[in-house]
């Protein structure tokens, strides 16, 4: 059995890089180890905020985080926060911008310039990164850990850091692979959900594919309001896309029996007054049809959709003859466009993955295993999921440098 390090990093994705730089200025590169099953490291980075890598943001805080232990994770996220971050990449040489709204990206807007940060900074370390390099077993014994790879390598290592990722964007090389390493070494899994993924919704209105509205998005569970997010909605030819609709889907998670969405085009403005509004738009006789009723209020194909759903067919009818009740259905429409939601489309189209290891099993203090002493765990394979904004990178980052610290101190 080969002796390729003291420290062995599974996954060499954001996280997993994270580590192995930490780990790295403890106890020196060269006992550092990256396994990355895919033919080179952070694929999945490149794809980060439409390719310009939303780094993290500064209000990165509890709230903007789904987990079964909220507490656990706050005391993860208090240890590591953002300002660390920033001085963990300053110090390779990484300049900043930070936005208004807290989200920071590299000054270039470029996710390969962070890449390329990480990676020559894991060159001067003298990190040993074996890539194409899918790991199918670890084993924990007296004297450490034995690591094999599908192609029949074998590794071992004083200790693990787990950081292969979850079950998110497959097509990035996180397809869930990392749960089954877990479970080797005597960890639970919380069921995995694809989180920050569009919505598909049931009975959705044709022609609609590339609509967009600035509107209020509700997400209802059993009956009851679990959510809402402000912002674009898109349209599409299955259901609801855009910020709003992916933040909600991490509301989602396994057991939700029966689940639905509403749509406020008018979120600023109360029922009565939208009615009042309409009810002038209709006496006015500035609209020859129904077909022009809701120029200028909402664009054109989605006025025939919320027309046609409140059955105020053919659309050359006159507003004028619309009665109170119709009136009512079209301004409740325009206030509760209301779908069944059926689930989300698949895991290719998720950002990010729900459930995991639960954060019960690990220390708060450098992600260590309670379950398997020498394992540390970070990024995604925990059971945590962030909105959209950088958070999710700042989980990343922050458990992993953690994790690699707290891997090699006492070495």
């Amino acid at each position: 059995m080969s002796k390729n390090g003291k420290i062995i990093i599974i996954g060499g994705g954001a996280s997993g890089l994270a580590a192995a730089l930490a780990a790295a200025k403890e106890c020196g590169g060269q006992c550092v180890t990256v396994l990355e099953r895919l033919d080179r490291v952070g694929k999945k980075l490149l794809a980060t905020g439409n390719g310009r890598c939303n780094l993290t943001n500064r209000n990165a805080a509890p709230e903007h985080y789904h987990s079964a232990d909220t507490a656990r994770l706050a005391d993860i996220l208090e240890r590591t926060p953002p300002d660390a971050v920033l001085d963990f990449f300053g110090e390779m040489g990484l300049l900043c911008d930070t936005q208004a709204d807290g989200r920071v990206y590299p000054y270039c807007y470029q996710a390969s310039m962070v890449l390329d940060v990480l990676r020559a900074a894991l060159e001067r370390a003298g990190v040993d990164v074996a890539c194409s390099c899918e790991v199918a077993e670890v084993e924990k014994g007296p004297g450490g850990f034995s690591v094999r790879t599908r192609d029949g390598r074998a590794f071992s290592a004083a200790r693990v850091v787990l950081a292969a990722g979850g079950q998110a964007g497959p097509q990035f090389g996180t397809d869930g692979s990392a749960f089954a390493l877990a479970r080797m070494l005597g960890h639970s899994v919380a069921e995995p959900y694809p989180c920050l993924v569009p919505l598909r919704c049931a009975g959705f209105p044709v022609g609609l594919k590339g609509v967009r509205a600035n509107c209020a998005l509700s997400l209802y569970l059993d009956g009851r309001c679990a959510g809402t997010e402000r912002g674009e909605v898109q349209f599409a030819e299955y259901g609801l896309s855009g910020i709003p609709a992916m933040q909600l889907s991490c509301l989602l998670g396994p057991g939700v029996k029966k689940a639905g969405t509403s749509v406020d085009f008018f979120p600023e403005m109360a029922f009565p007054v939208l009615r009042g509004m309409l009810e002038q738009r209709c006496a006015s006789g500035m609209f020859a049809s129904l077909e022009t009723l809701l120029l200028g209020l909402v664009a054109k194909k989605l006025g025939h959709a919320i027309l046609k759903s409140c059955g105020l067919q053919p659309l050359s009818r006159a507003p004028g003859s619309l009665s109170r009740r119709e009136v009512n259905a079209l301004a409740s429409a325009l206030k509760n466009w209301r779908f069944a939601v059926e689930g989300t489309l698949p895991w290719t189209q998720a950002q990010v993955t729900g459930g995991g290891v639960p954060l019960a099993e690990v220390k708060t203090e450098g992600c260590a295993s309670l379950r398997c002493p020498g394992l540390y765990l970070s990024g995604e394979v925990l059971d945590a999921a962030g909105d959209c904004g950088g958070f999710n990178l700042q989980w990343a980052w922050a458990t992993g440098i953690a994790a690699g610290r707290a891997a090699a101190r006492g070495l």
